[in-house]
């Protein structure tokens, strides 16, 4: 009987893992061997601590320029690809790269117009120097977004080749 409990429990995913173990501690609970039981709790205790690890994860990261880019350009061929720019309005008047979306980082809803963008779209995101686009990235990462990259060095270190982009 253990070894059908752990067999089921390498192959299932992790919504299931918590599942098979309660199902195995109620079949040997009458038995009241604490030992198993003990493993099972165990169980219970390392389905709870790794299911995040085996969840579908995206990918939400800070990269460099020629990958930031790079990416941007098959995402935008392939139909995707939203520009966030979360700098001030008065950072924006600088200029700012053709058809992205300001959402200024300091306004009092910006938590919440983050929030409320499509999860399962790709986001690519700047600000001036990238300290706040990564805090955008990890704010994005918690609320389950699924696809971001952060620009690294912001608009500081790549202002002309934001500019240059095409407004897609």
């Amino acid at each position: 009987m253990w070894n059908t409990c752990f067999e089921v429990l390498i192959k299932t995913n992790s919504g299931f893992f918590l599942l098979i173990s309660y199902i195995c501690l109620m079949k040997d609970f009458n038995k009241r061997n604490t030992t198993r039981f003990a493993i099972i709790i165990l169980f219970i205790l390392l389905g709870i601590s790794v299911t995040p690890l085996f969840g579908e994860t995206g990918t939400l990261e800070t990269v460099r320029a020629d990958e930031f880019f790079s990416l941007l350009e098959e995402r935008q061929d392939e139909g995707k690809g939203i520009i966030l720019d979360v700098r001030t309005a008065g950072e924006v008047a600088d200029g700012t790269a053709p058809g992205s979306e300001n959402i200024d980082f300091y306004g009092s809803e910006f938590k919440n117009t983050i929030d409320g963008l499509d999860k399962d779209e790709t986001y690519f995101i700047y600000c001036r120097s990238g300290s706040r686009s990564g805090q955008t990235l990890r704010l994005m990462e918690s609320l389950g977004f699924n696809e971001v990259y952060d620009l690294s060095g912001g608009w500081s270190r790549n202002a002309s080749r934001l500019l240059a982009l095409d407004d897609k």
